[in-house]
């Protein structure tokens, strides 16, 4: 299972092309955020998540979070479009399963709306993770993002 990765340099260059267009956060970590989140996931495409109810892709991306985003990101839409060449009302939630970029790019979306900041260092992000990606129902644990991200972390 890869759900769509192809190799660390696309995944950063991809990052950093979104994070370019929606912004690298208050700290400048924003890449860092949604490469570590996929990371967590999915250990980039190298482990299946095989919960029942599983998100789509890279970044295990729930149904619900996708619509929402949906929702609340049309007044970016024209944006996304010029500069990322994505149309976002046209994306549906299957098109995240094997395409790295969408999941990348959904992921910086959600953290995007949040409004807190994305923290400076990784432990920080790890509670940031839990909190808001993949929630206290979640069976994630910021002790699992930051294991996954040693083992399977990419250099940026």
């Amino acid at each position: 299972m890869n759900y769509g990765f192809i190799d660390d340099e696309t995944i950063v260059k991809q990052a950093k092309k979104i994070c370019d267009c929606i912004g690298h956060g208050m700290h400048g970590t924003a890449m860092q955020m949604i490469i570590e989140t996929a990371v967590a996931e999915t250990g980039l495409g190298k482990i299946e998540d095989k919960t029942v109810g599983a998100g789509m892709g890279l970044t295990q991306f729930d149904e619900l979070p996708f619509k929402d985003i949906l929702k609340r990101n049309m007044k970016s839409r024209d944006k996304i479009l010029k500069e990322l060449g994505v149309d976002i009302g046209l994306i549906e939630w299957n098109d995240l399963r094997y395409n790295s970029y969408l999941a990348l790019l959904f992921a910086r979306l959600f953290y995007w709306l949040k409004g807190d900041p994305i923290p400076k260092t990784i432990e920080e992000r790890a509670a940031y993770w839990k909190l808001h990606y993949n929630t206290k129902l979640g069976k994630g644990t910021v002790e699992h993002y930051l294991e996954m991200n040693r083992k399977y972390g990419v250099k940026i």
